[in-house]
């Protein structure tokens, strides 16, 4: 398998679910800034030009959710997902969609209009819509840790690389210190070998 990846994206969540699962593969760097994320090549693995993408075989997987959840199917001895018509298996997948499809556009629109963007490509009106749903999807995240080690049942699954995830991206915007459960939840993984390994650099 070879994994394209940048630093400080959510193919983080890809790397972090590959060295959970004790996968062998190899890691394509992409610059992002320098467009090597949009040459030819590369847009023929992932029509976005964006990462995570994972090359396994003759399968290209794009979407980091997706690709987290096919490493959980592919090494099923690892436990990474509850078993399937459980109602923890339900569970499971709601976080692995929920993030993506809930609290990720929220945090990118802030991230991307208050930090990464020039000053003159920043929208304000992007920045307020964002911060209105903000104070939500927070809680909601800090209301589904509360009280416990993992975000699905009792023991970790892939749910808790994308939810952890997220949190971080919360911290890195300098929010998390508002939801103490969340920021407890966050750091209980830091320790981790896998994670270690996945975000060393």
């Amino acid at each position: 398998m070879k994994l394209y990846h940048s630093q400080f994206t959510r193919s983080g969540r890809a790397r972090w679910a590959l060295e959970e699962a004790g996968a062998t593969y190899d890691i394509s760097r992409l610059a992002l800034s320098k467009g090597e994320s949009k040459t030819p090549e590369y847009l023929a693995i992932h029509p976005h030009g964006s990462v995570p993408a994972l090359v396994d075989g003759d399968l290209k997987v794009i979407e980091s959710s997706a690709i987290v959840m096919h490493i959980a199917d592919k090494f099923p001895e690892k436990k990474l997902a509850p078993a399937l018509g459980s109602n923890e298996r339900a569970d499971y997948y709601r976080w692995m969609l929920y993030v993506p499809a809930t609290v990720d556009p929220v945090l990118e629109a802030i991230t991307f209009h208050t930090k990464l963007l020039p000053e003159a490509m920043r929208v304000p009106a992007i920045v307020a819509d964002a911060e209105k749903k903000f104070p939500n999807v927070a809680r909601v995240l800090e209301e589904a840790v509360a009280g416990r080690k993992y975000v699905v049942g009792n023991s970790f699954t892939a749910a808790d690389i994308v939810v952890a995830s997220a949190a971080g991206w919360i911290g890195f915007l300098g929010r998390l210190s508002d939801y103490p459960k969340l920021a407890a939840y966050e750091a209980s993984f830091k320790e981790r070998p896998a994670y270690k390994r996945a975000y060393a650099d």
